[in-house]
C-alpha cells in the first residue's frame, strides 16, 4: 500500500535480524533499503534480500530488531543504502549507514553514493599488472603487492598488524599523497578506538577515512560495512 506517497508494507515474522514483510502489488527490489520506525522513535534500516513470492520480500537488519512486532509498517525507500562521499568525509569515522560516529557532529550537505552500483566500464580498467609501492623495502621486494589487487595478513595478537597498516597509512598519505580507507570488519571496539588515536598521533587522520562495524553489531551491519567503506 501507499502511505504519505511511499511504498508501505507490514512486518509479517521476525526471526533474530531477518524479518518477512508484506508488500503489495509495488514490491521493493533487492538490495532496496527499507526504513522501520521502533517503539521508541529511532529508526531501523534493513536491506531486501530476497523475494518470496505472495508479495513478501525478505530483508536482513542492519541493527537490532528488539522492541518490533508484527504488523510494524515497513518503509521503501526505493534505493540502495547510500554513503556520504567527497572530502568532507575525510578524517571522520562512520558506520555502515554513513552516519558518524566520532561525536564530531554530521558531515553536513554533501554527495551521497549507493552501495550497490554498477562496476567500472571494460574501457576504464587498466589490462595490464602494476606494482603497488608501500615503500615498506621487506613487503616491496618479498611480497610485492599488486596495485588493484588485495593481500592478506595473518597473525595472532600483539605481532604488529596494526603497524605494518599504520606504516603503509602513513607512507600512502605522506609520499604519495593519497587518501587511504581503514575499514574494521567485526573489530573490537577497543581497537577502533586505539586505532584512531594513533592515526590521530602520527598526523594522517586528515587524510584517511575510516568505518566500522564492530563486534557487537549485527551480522547484516559486518556485511555490508565492506560495501560502504569502498563506496
Amino acid at each position: 500500500m501507499s502511505t504519505n506517497g511511499k511504498n508501505t508494507g507490514t512486518i509479517l515474522e521476525i526471526k533474530g535480524v531477518v524479518l518477512d514483510v508484506r508488500f503489495g502489488d509495488d514490491l521493493p527490489g533487492i538490495y532496496n533499503a527499507l526504513e522501520i520506525t521502533r517503539p521508541d522513535g529511532t529508526t531501523l534500516v534493513a536491506e531486501v534480500q530476497q523475494l518470496l513470492g505472495d508479495d513478501k520480500v525478505r530483508a536482513v537488519a542492519l541493527d537490532t530488531t528488539d522492541g518490533l512486532s508484527r504488523g510494524t509498517d515497513v518503509i521503501d525507500t526505493g534505493g540502495p543504502i547510500s554513503v556520504p562521499v567527497g572530502e568532507p568525509t575525510l578524517g571522520r569515522i562512520f558506520n555502515v549507514l554513513g552516519q558518524t560516529i566520532d561525536e564530531g557532529g554530521p558531515v553536513g550537505e554533501t554527495e551521497r553514493w549507493p552501495i550497490h552500483r554498477q562496476p567500472p566500464a571494460f574501457d576504464q580498467l587498466s589490462p595490464t599488472s602494476e606494482i603497488f609501492e608501500t615503500g615498506i623495502k621487506v613487503i616491496d621486494v618479498l611480497v610485492p603487492l599488486e596495485r588493484g589487487g588485495k593481500a592478506g595478513l595473518f597473525g595472532g595478537a600483539g605481532v604488529g598488524k596494526t603497524v605494518l597498516l599504520t606504516e603503509m597509512i602513513h607512507n600512502m598519505i605522506g609520499h604519495q599523497e593519497g587518501v587511504s580507507i581503514f575499514c574494521g570488519i567485526g573489530e573490537r571496539c577497543r581497537e577502533g578506538e586505539e586505532l584512531y588515536r594513533e592515526m590521530k598521533e602520527a598526523g594522517v587522520l586528515p587524510n584517511m577515512v575510516m568505518v566500522f562495524g564492530q563486534m557487537n553489531e549485527p551480522p547484516g551491519s559486518r556485511f555490508r560495512v565492506g560495501h560502504a567503506a569502498m563506496t
